[in-house]
């Protein structure tokens, strides 16, 4: 039927980066005053922790919702039926929080006289904040990260957030653009994403500032030329993609791989295989998912979970160390193209959507197939909705794609209806542990849109 290459489950560093610590702990050591550390094992440790948030649960929890996957066995037959908990989210919760203090304390310590760790460290604090805010809204911002002065954090409004993860971009490229001479230490082999390259994260800043300034488009605030100026400064090439990295020890592996190993809880969505099949050259499709002992690709229904259907393939769970997309030349054609599609622009618009489905079909078969075939898209037949369809397709396995579904209700997918909601999540559960500690929580409905994802 299918087969999965033999790995173990993430533990050590990853592991390590989980841990929550609790104020009544006996043995509680105040991440705000670590006993011990580097600026290169401090950055170590965040980008870590930080591949972990984008890799891990969220990203399966997520593409459940939007029907890349059906969850088919254990919690993830949870998710499929939109019955998400507050403990679900207790462990995805705290380890962005203790990334984030990892990384203020990098910065404390160190960035004063090493601009590139700190405009580093300031990008990678940027994508955790911006994934809290994403996923859960409204969440603790300015008084977090006190855990000596401030014992129960107030929550900022998710534009706020946003806001700030913007200007939180804008200063890491200042820094990254200092002269290496301003160093006292240089990232090198500890920065696991570009090996120290500071033009590379520059780029990646850039990209995610354009990200997060198209999370604007339903305000009145949305800024057509900001995304566009941001985005020429931003990821230009596929060679200047920001991935995850991974190795084959257990505690190194990519997290698809030794989810999909461990628990084949999650199988191929009949909605994304279907709509891929009505492409016959489109060649992601076997890349994207297997089809050993089937003949052919196949997908579960949304409404009657079917384990014996394809799962995860090359593109993502190739193997232990196998990389994925965190910040793209693919995603920022998309991110083009659906800001041309807004102004109207509509040859503009063909052009930047057919690069980001030669991107992304160039990506997700490591070069066998550039998409050529199926990038046919003219001024005559390019929309926001066929935008928005094809970035849901290329970005496969990713949380951006939950983001933009929330954000513009496209493509225009059909809710479970044996849900225990009648519409898709569109938010996730507020930790329990937050809840029950902090009395200043606040704790909306998954039922409630995000602020971004109102007019």
């Amino acid at each position: 039927m299918k087969t999965f290459i033999k790995g173990a489950f993430l533990s050590g560093a990853f592991a390590l980066s989980l841990a929550a610590c609790k104020k009544t702990d006996d043995y509680y050591v105040n991440p705000n005053s670590p006993l011990n550390g580097s600026a290169p094992t401090q950055l170590a440790a965040l980008e870590v922790s930080t591949m972990n948030s984008y890799e891990g649960d969220l990203a399966r929890s997520s593409g459940v919702l939007i029907q890349h996957g059906v969850g088919v066995d254990g919690q993830a037959t949870q998710t499929q039926v939109y019955s998400i908990k507050e403990n679900d989210m207790d462990n995805q919760w705290n380890q962005l929080y203790q990334a984030l203090l990892n990384g203020k304390e990098l910065r404390r310590n160190f960035g004063a006289k090493n601009p590139y760790y700190d405009g580093i460290t300031q990008v990678l604090m940027a994508m955790n904040w911006g994934l809290l805010a994403d996923m859960w809204g409204d969440v603790p911002y300015k008084e977090a990260l006190q855990a000596n002065e401030i014992m129960y954090p107030a929550f900022d409004p998710q534009e706020v957030i946003i806001g700030g993860v913007i200007k939180m971009l804008d200063s890491a490229v200042v820094q990254l653009s200092r002269p290496k001479t301003d160093n006292m230490l240089l990232p090198g082999a500890d920065d696991y994403i570009f090996g120290g390259a500071a033009g590379k994260w520059i780029k990646t800043a850039y990209t995610l500032k354009a990200r997060y300034l198209n999370r604007y488009s339903n305000k009145s605030s949305y800024n057509a030329a900001a995304i566009l100026d941001a985005l020429d400064k931003g990821i230009a090439s596929a060679g200047d993609d920001c991935l995850t990295k991974h190795g084959t020890e257990g505690n190194e592996q990519n997290q698809w791989f030794a989810f999909l190993n461990d628990r084949a809880y999650i199988a191929a969505g009949e909605p994304l295989v279907d709509s891929m099949k009505l492409r016959p050259d489109d060649e992601r499709l076997y890349y994207y998912f297997d089809s050993t002992g089937l003949g052919d690709v196949y997908g579960s229904p949304v409404a009657a979970p079917d384990a014996d259907v394809s799962y995860w393939a090359e593109y993502l769970a190739g193997g232990p160390a196998k990389s994925t997309p965190l910040v793209t030349f693919m995603e920022s054609n998309f991110i083009r193209a659906e800001v041309y599609a807004r102004q109207g622009n509509a040859t503009d618009a063909a052009t930047a959507l057919n690069n980001g489905i030669k991107a992304s079909a160039t990506l997700s078969t490591d070069g066998s197939f550039d998409g050529t075939a199926i990038a046919t898209y003219t001024a005559a037949n390019t929309t926001l909705d066929r935008v928005m369809y094809e970035k849901w397709i290329a970005m496969f396995g990713q949380i951006e794609a939950y983001n933009d579904y929330r954000r513009t209700g496209l493509p225009a997918l059909t809710p479970n209806p044996d849900g225990v909601i009648p519409t898709i999540p569109q938010r996730f559960p507020v930790s329990q542990q937050e809840r029950t500690s902090n009395p200043k929580t606040i704790s909306k409905p998954i039922t409630e849109p995000v602020w971004w994802a109102r007019p």
